[in-house]
């Protein structure tokens, strides 16, 4: 059935929709089967929901219910999170479902106690939190799979390309195949880690953590694909991370403004000559013949070239993260211009705000992107560092003898980029001893380290943390904003990122933003892969994928989509039309970032409380540690 992979729940008909691959690929194996128990349990916890709320509450004198519509959060992932906890059957082998299709007849199973922690981790507090709802639709969200965190683009980008690559082509529904081309996807969101802002010249003194050099930002990526990607020793080549691959923050590969307003900003192509040269004024204009910004052209043939690319290398991890790097492109045209505000009032909604003045040219209103003013660099990059540090496991646990955690070897990195070599000598050391220590069975009773050497990891670990937790605290702060004033009444064709851009689900556009990137994605996709797989090259991936990044008014396809979006959710319409709602989206926004960093300092607490109570039979000394 075409509905939201993997299932959907209708709260009108009140049947659970199933996509016919996510059944024909829980029949071909047990691998995959606990991705459909998943989503039926997700999708019957909305049944349970709107029976309570609809059937069973108490109504008002006009026969409505006397509770909301809908719950706070996500109530089918609140289901099944929970229910995960529980065994029905008291067998690994749990039966759960009857499929009968042309290939399959016959029911599907799951390892139960297998799959427990998968449907845990899956269905975690960020999907509780972050409700997947299409009109009459709920579906999964944020949270659904191994890739699916809470991040920029990879909130719909991850979703979109799965979804309508699915549909695009049989080959497509090899999950290797799809996590191949998302790692492509996802490399050009962390190559905007490799800020100008943060990566120093390599001849520059080490000042951590001021700057970094981009060997040590790389393998700090490197260490946060192992964590999204690796899930077995073969798949560490597939998804290894190098300086060439990962490449720096060239806002051609994201079709940002690369516009720089600040007046003490060098050129970029001086700190390294992969960053792109200072934009020039006549770069950054309109071109008036096709009403667009010009920079948009260089963004449309980097795309093209990437699709190129991987038509080249064929069907293999070249080719997939070279399709999955044109697609990034190809969906932030969507995110993170105003396509989608101009589609609206193509369509009749005249009042939705287009973050743009009005421009000489073929059509009054350019298609513009956003640009990224020095608040947006910062949260940008603190954002991410944070998020590569805090997806790591800090907690306090034995290790074996020679064994480097993921913590271990981001803190030997982070260090290295300190000025003082002392601190890197210092840390090496105690890991010598950690190793010394774990050989021997009744460590816990040998004094083996001086407490000079415990109290100084105590002030390395509180400096790292403290350091980040800072740069990061400080790019949300309300005296951060600084702000470009409103484009659509100034004057200015030069909107910020953050004013544009629809990545957030709080975004009032952020569904139909989604919705046209898995158009586009579905007809280039379909292209690729008659390529890749029948030989086929009648059409052109990457003429296909040039023709949508055209301006709403040139183009029709879209028409529909956006007039039928827009008559599902007037009320986000209605928002669109608001010059406030961009403030109450940065204030939400914010709460987030700040929300995940007091979890970051809650998981950092208990590591040294941790220690701190145990540090007498661990190291048999006084603890001195100051907190």
């Amino acid at each position: 059935m075409s509905c939201h992979y993997p299932a959907s729940f209708d709260n009108e008909t009140r049947e659970i929709l199933v996509h016919r691959a996510a059944a024909d690929r829980a029949a071909a194996g047990n691998d995959d089967s606990w991705e459909l128990l998943t989503a039926l349990l997700h999708e019957f916890g909305h049944y349970i929901d709107l029976v309570l709320r609809s059937d069973l509450a108490e109504k008002n004198p006009d026969g409505t219910s006397t509770i909301a519509p809908d719950a706070e959060g996500d109530e089918g992932a609140k289901f099944a999170y929970n229910i995960a906890f529980f065994d029905f059957c008291n067998s690994s082998s749990t039966p759960y479902a009857s499929y009968r299709s042309p290939t399959f007849n016959g029911g599907l199973k799951v390892d139960y106690h297998a799959v427990q922690q998968a449907i845990q981790k899956s269905q975690n507090e960020d999907a509780q939190r972050n409700e997947g709802k299409n009109g009459n639709i709920e579906f999964f969200g944020a949270g659904m799979g191994e890739h699916n965190q809470e991040r920029p683009t990879s909130s719909f980008g991850h979703q979109s390309i799965e979804h309508a690559l699915f549909e695009a082509s049989i080959h497509f529904q090899d999950k290797n195949i799809i996590k191949q081309i998302y790692f492509g996807n996802w490399l050009r969101d962390y190559s905007q880690l490799l800020d100008p802002s943060i990566v120093r010249k390599p001849e520059a003194p080490r000042n951590f953590p001021a700057a970094f050099s981009r060997q040590e930002l790389t393998e700090l990526v490197d260490i946060f694909a192992e964590v999204e990607f690796v899930k077995s020793p073969e798949q560490k080549n597939v998804f290894k991370v190098t300086p060439s691959m990962l490449g720096v923050y060239r806002p051609v590969e994201h079709i940002d403004n690369p516009t720089n307003n600040s007046t003490n900003a060098s050129d970029p192509h001086t700190i390294d000559k992969d960053f792109q040269p200072r934009a020039s004024i006549e770069y950054t204009s309109i071109d008036p013949q096709k009403s667009m910004k010009r920079y948009i052209d260089s963004s449309a043939a980097y795309m093209s070239s990437e699709i190129n690319k991987a038509l080249t290398a064929g069907p293999g991890p070249e080719g997939y993260r070279h399709f999955g790097a044109a697609l990034h492109v190809l969906e932030d045209y969507f995110a993170h211009s105003n396509f989608v505000e101009l589609s609206l009032r193509k369509v009749g909604h005249v009042h939705v705000l287009p973050w743009t003045s009005s421009a000489p040219g073929k059509h009054s209103l350019p298609v513009v992107t956003g640009m990224f003013d020095s608040d947006d660099v910062i949260a940008s990059t603190a954002g991410t560092i944070a998020d590569i540090l805090f997806k790591v496991e800090w907690k306090f646990k034995p290790t074996e003898p020679g064994e480097r955690t993921k913590a271990d070897r981001i803190i030997l990195i982070l260090l290295r980029a300190h000025s003082d070599p002392r601190v890197l000598k210092a840390y090496e050391y105690f890991l010598g001893g950690r190793d010394w220590l774990a050989e021997k069975p009744a460590f816990k009773y040998i004094e083996a380290i001086p407490f000079y050497t415990v109290g100084l990891i105590s002030n390395i670990y509180n400096f790292i943390y403290s350091t980040l937790l800072h740069l990061v605290g400080n790019s949300v702060d309300d005296q951060q904003i600084v702000r470009a004033g409103d484009p659509n009444t100034n004057g200015s064709t030069n909107p910020t990122h953050s004013q544009l851009a629809k990545d957030h689900d709080n975004h009032p556009f952020h569904t139909l933003a989604a919705e046209l990137a898995k158009e586009a994605v579905k007809k280039v996709g379909s292209a690729v892969a008659a390529h890749w797989w029948k030989g086929d090259a009648t059409a052109d991936p990457a003429l296909i994928a040039r023709g949508f990044l055209v301006h709403p008014f040139d183009t029709n396809w879209q028409d529909k989509l956006v007039a039928d979006w827009a008559k599902r959710h007037p009320q986000e319409v209605k928002r669109g039309e608001s010059a406030t709602e961009w403030e109450a989206l940065e204030k939400a926004y914010k709460k987030e970032i700040l929300d995940s960093i007091n979890s970051a300092k809650k998981t950092n607490q208990e590591s040294w409380d941790y220690i701190n109570k145990n540090f007498t039979v661990l190291f048999n000394e006084k603890n001195q540690i100051k907190k």
